[in-house]
């Protein structure tokens, strides 16, 4: 998912500041075969009560789009689903369950980097290709500020991979981050698709005024940009094999990836003195594939930023599916979750010593009520009557999303 990103070179984050403290807390590690054998306790329980049970829980692994589909479809309650998918966003860039990885052999070199053409080949044609449409982007925004801690503290936790002495950490987030992380607002925008490239429409319903409330980062790109960008940056630098995931189908393919600031295409914005400054930066993540078609079902994107931005952290995941669009399924966004963690000082030098107040964002979107564009023309008679328009004919400009056929977005959130 770019991250406020109006162009294809890249993302851009955009950080608003507030400020509040937090109690310290320490969080209940548990995995999700643990968590599921919680949730199986508390089937019948009030949605209060199963909210409860679940804020003192961090996940160590990462949850899948069916098994979370699952637990949603298990509690229906609006705040079981808010802490059920708190659980998973922080969840989103750590390793799967044990159970969730093939037991398969890596494929040789030359089938790797045919997996990889193929996936590059994919994004080049396929994606470009979609239909017009338009879809419901669902944000929720989510807000823990601020934290005086260390900003990389014996303690914290780094959310996703990256911790080795070869790469960048990922995002660490101490423990009254989590218990302070809380829902801040959320908001509902058109998303057209047409001619190949990603249009917002900041006027629909729930859209510019509930995002200026909500004070979240501005997400985009996850229609094409951010795969355009990660493959064709990974083709150029250095990506390794890492594993095969269990999937709906046949296993995928999962590639690690690393760019160096070189070959990046890649722009985190920072906020500094009431503007924002594009900063060109390194980032590594991982590439999940279909290995049939090339499709490419979870990218993962966290940047490497240096000098004078090194305390800023920030990452970004996608995961896509099958989708209905008119008579045909494409592969399109389902779900996605990024983080933005920073120093509340940013403007000029950002502040150093042992103890720096930090504040960590994150917003979870979703993509739902995928419709084609679709219009008719007809043509007045003479006698007032009306006629199809014949071939040749002048057609009528392309009808708006509430104008074309089926329903209207709405947002169904809880």
């Amino acid at each position: 998912m770019g991250i406020g990103g109006r162009a294809m070179r890249g993302w851009v984050v955009l950080l608003l500041l507030a400020g509040s403290t937090w109690p310290a807390w320490a969080a209940k590690s548990v995995s999700v075969g643990q968590l599921e054998s919680l949730l199986d306790k508390l089937r019948g329980k009030s949605d209060g009560k199963v909210a409860e049970e679940l804020s003192d829980l961090e996940l160590t692994e990462r949850v899948s789009l069916a098994r979370l589909a699952k637990w949603e479809a298990l509690f229906q309650g609006s705040r079981s689903h808010e802490a059920l998918e708190k659980l998973a966003d922080l969840s989103a860039l750590s390793d799967p369950p044990a159970g969730d990885v093939e037991p398969i052999s890596a494929p040789d070199n030359e089938t790797q980097e045919r997996m990889l053409a193929v996936a590059a080949e994919y994004v080049k044609t396929t994606i470009t290709r979609l239909p017009d449409f338009f879809a419901t982007r669902e944000t929720r925004y989510f807000l823990a500020a601020p934290s005086l801690e260390a900003v990389v503290a014996s303690g914290s936790k780094p959310l996703g991979p990256g911790s080795d002495a070869t790469r960048a950490p990922g995002i660490a987030i101490g423990s009254s981050e989590l218990k302070s992380l809380h829902n801040t607002g959320s908001s509902s925008a058109t998303v057209t698709y047409r001619n190949g490239r990603e249009v917002y429409d900041a006027t629909a319903a729930g859209g510019a005024k509930e995002n200026e409330q909500a004070k979240g980062m501005a997400t985009s790109g996850e229609f094409g940009p951010i795969l355009a960008v990660v493959m064709g940056d990974a083709m150029r630098s250095e990506v390794e094999w890492l594993r095969w995931e269990q999937a709906a189908s046949e296993p995928l393919a999962v590639f690690r990836y690393a760019v160096p600031v070189e070959q990046s295409n890649y722009e985190v914005g920072i906020p500094a003195d009431g503007k924002t400054e594009r900063v060109k930066t390194g980032y590594h993540g991982e590439i999940a594939i279909d290995p049939a078609t090339g499709a490419i079902l979870r990218v993962s994107a966290i940047a490497v930023l240096g000098p004078p931005h090194e305390l800023v952290q920030a990452a970004v995941v996608v995961e896509y599916a099958p989708v209905a669009i008119g008579e045909r399924s494409y592969i399109c966004p389902a779900r996605g979750v990024a983080f933005f963690r920073a120093p509340i000082h940013i403007a000029g030098k950002p502040q150093s010593g042992p103890a720096i107040p930090v504040e960590l964002e994150m917003n979870e979107v979703r993509f739902t009520q995928y419709h084609v564009f679709r219009s008719e023309a007809r043509i007045v008679t003479n006698d007032g009557g009306t006629g199809d328009a014949p071939a040749g004919a002048p057609q009528p400009a392309p009808a708006s999303p509430s104008e074309s056929s089926g329903t209207a977005p709405e947002n169904h959130r809880p």
